[in-house]
């Protein structure tokens, strides 16, 4: 492939994954926000690695999964957990 393929892919993949958590976090359900922000964290780690010249195996699997669990652990920290916030009355007791 080629290294605008792997620029194209990075784009993509942030675009997306910056519409997820800045326009949908609180709009989606928690899984398709973790799965999605995963499948986001691992393309933006495909197109760099397509970027780069002789990469090895050990390099496109240690990349993805380090990327799979950092891109949703990232946006669970700063923008907090996704979904429908819960909202209780002034006084109440949350369940």
């Amino acid at each position: 492939m080629s290294v605008g393929a792997g620029i194209a892919l990075i784009v993509a993949a942030s675009a997306v994954g910056g519409f997820i958590v800045f326009a949908l976090w609180r709009r989606i359900p928690p899984v398709l926000a973790y799965v999605t922000t995963t499948a986001c964290g691992m393309a933006i780690g495909t197109g760099a690695l397509l970027v780069q010249e002789d990469v090895g195996a050990a390099s496109w699997i240690v990349t993805l999964v380090v990327l799979g669990i950092i891109a949703p652990l990232h946006s669970r920290l700063v923008f907090g957990p996704p979904g429908p916030r819960r909202m209780v009355a002034p006084g109440a007791v949350a369940a």
